[in-house]
Order: C-alpha cells, then sequence, then structure tokens
C-alpha cells in the first residue's frame, strides 16, 4: 500500500521531543475544559502524543480523567512515564479508525496537522489534514470536544501561497541537506502549514463548529520569510471544536 503520510526519522523526531504547551498555552485549554467538563471526569487521546508529557499534565490537572497517548514513534512512546490511568498506543493518526476501538470525550492535535504530508501532492497533503479530522468524528463521544493547537502562516497579499511554498521547498529532497542546515528540520519530508482562514475552512467543512478559539501572541516575521515565503502573519491559535452533527 503506498504511504499517504511521509514519517520523520529519529534524527528529526528528536527535535520534536519537546513540549510545546507551555503555561500561557495551557490556560485556554484549561478555560475550555472546566467549561465543558466542570467535574473534570472525562477520557482524552492525545494524538501524535510523543513522550506523554502533556498526557501526564492533564492527568495530574484533572485526577478523574484517563487518557491514551498515540504516535507512530515507538521512540518517543519508550519515554512515556508509567501512570494508571494512561494507555499507550502504537500507530498513525491516518489509520485512526483502525487502530482505536473506544470513544474518547477530548481529542487533542498538538501541531499535528501539519505534519500529515503526502510527497505525492499538496492537494493529498491537505486531504490528510481534513481527512484526519473528519476520523475523530467517528470516536468521539456525544458530548465530546476536539482542540487543536496549530501554526498560522497567513499570506502577505496571497492568503495560503506561504503554506503551499513552505510545503513545495521542504517536501523536495533534492534540496533537504541545505534546508536542514537553514533550520527546517522537516526537509525532505515535508511540512503542510495553513492560514488562518485555511485552518478554519478545513475545520467547518468537515464536520465540526469552532466553539472557541484563542491566539498566541505574534511571532517576529523574518525579512526573508516575508520576501521568499510570502509570510505576512505568523503566531498559533488554539481552536476548540465540537461535532456539527
Amino acid at each position: 500500500m503506498e504511504q499517504l503520510v511521509e514519517q520523520l526519522s529519529d534524527d528529526q523526531l528528536e527535535v520534536f521531543d519537546t513540549e510545546h504547551v507551555n503555561h500561557r498555552r495551557w490556560l485556554p485549554i484549561k478555560r475550555c475544559l472546566d467549561r465543558d467538563f466542570p467535574d473534570g471526569r472525562f477520557t482524552f487521546l492525545d494524538l501524535g502524543g510523543g513522550n506523554g508529557n502533556f498526557a501526564d499534565r492533564l492527568l495530574e490537572n484533572y485526577p478523574e480523567s484517563s487518557g491514551a497517548v498515540l504516535d507512530n514513534s515507538q521512540l518517543l512512546l519508550n519515554r512515556n512515564k508509567p501512570h494508571p490511568r494512561k494507555r499507550l498506543v502504537f500507530g498513525g493518526v491516518e489509520n485512526l479508525e483502525s487502530i482505536v476501538d473506544t470513544r474518547y470525550d477530548v481529542i487533542f492535535f498538538n501541531w499535528i496537522l501539519h505534519h500529515l504530508v503526502a510527497r505525492s501532492s499538496y492537494s493529498r497533503t491537505r486531504e490528510n489534514q481534513r481527512l484526519a479530522l473528519r476520523s475523530t468524528l467517528r470516536i468521539l463521544t456525544d458530548r465530546g470536544r476536539v482542540s487543536v493547537y496549530e501554526d498560522i502562516y497567513n499570506g502577505l497579499a496571497i492568503d495560503g501561497a506561504p503554506g503551499w511554498i513552505v510545503y513545495r521547498l521542504t517536501s523536495m529532497r533534492t534540496v533537504a541537506r541545505l534546508l536542514r542546515k537553514l533550520g527546517a528540520n522537516t526537509a525532505g519530508v515535508g511540512v503542510c502549514f495553513q492560514s488562518y482562514r485555511q485552518w478554519c475552512a478545513a475545520i467547518e467543512r468537515n464536520g465540526f463548529r469552532i466553539l472557541d478559539y484563542t491566539n498566541d501572541d505574534l511571532a517576529p516575521v523574518p525579512w526573508t520569510w516575508s520576501a521568499l515565503l510570502h509570510v505576512g502573519e505568523l503566531r498559533c491559535g488554539h481552536f476548540w471544536l465540537g461535532s456539527d452533527r
């Protein structure tokens, strides 16, 4: 079977073995959880949860919760601390429906969607992102929520241009070594960022409503990124979703 989602090497994964949900980014998640699950009782699935640090934080802050960490890297899963309320699942997000056999109250995508790259085409990569969102509908409980943290690349004049340019460059193996030296860790595999409007469209066209959205601070955009990648605005954002069923 053709591999529809490219996988990072162990060396590349080492760079991502860190926790991006700092205290400030934790606050929107906590606010939404406290509002929608006031008794603190919920089950969760952390997609691409790697070393389990984020899951451990959930378990510590919500003693009545339980959950699972899913990742396609055994290297990162092996770094999880054992916990009686945490289960580890080896597998990729693209195979979610075939490897997950239970329903969850909350499903987390923390900077995962932009890694669902198909080298075959940009459109196939965008479809991977949409399919990943859609597949969670079948494993959500009736009160289920989906939490998405993503990087947002808004274009200067053409809204979606930065994501397309970055995808084209990082998915080319011929320039991978050069791009890695310049700091593009996903070079040779690819990465697919979207603008705010593109993320919203992907969410709303695939069975979800945006119940809450929080902007992170704007990140500085180097002039080279503006000139070469057409980046006008760069930040990350937190989307809290409910099913549109």
